[in-house]
């Protein structure tokens, strides 16, 4: 499962990794929305989820704290 938004400038694209242990990991991919050179400018996991769903949450309300605290560069 993933999801695509804008946000602060930036294209996030926030999916749900499976886990081999069971559950989820959200995982977050920041790119200039700008057209600047393609590739991702920021990627992390943001955590562990029981359902694809809650993964991808975590992940998006990762990445905006990211943005917003300038650790996107």
């Amino acid at each position: 499962m993933e999801r695509q938004f804008e946000y602060g400038g930036y294209l996030v694209v926030a999916s749900a990794v499976p886990n081999a242990a069971g559950g989820f990991a959200g995982q977050m991919r920041i790119a200039d929305a700008f057209g600047e050179p393609a590739g991702p400018t920021y990627e992390a996991i943001a955590g562990d989820a029981p359902t694809q769903e809650a993964a991808v949450a975590l992940a998006e309300a990762t990445a905006m704290r990211a943005i917003d605290a300038g650790e996107v560069r």
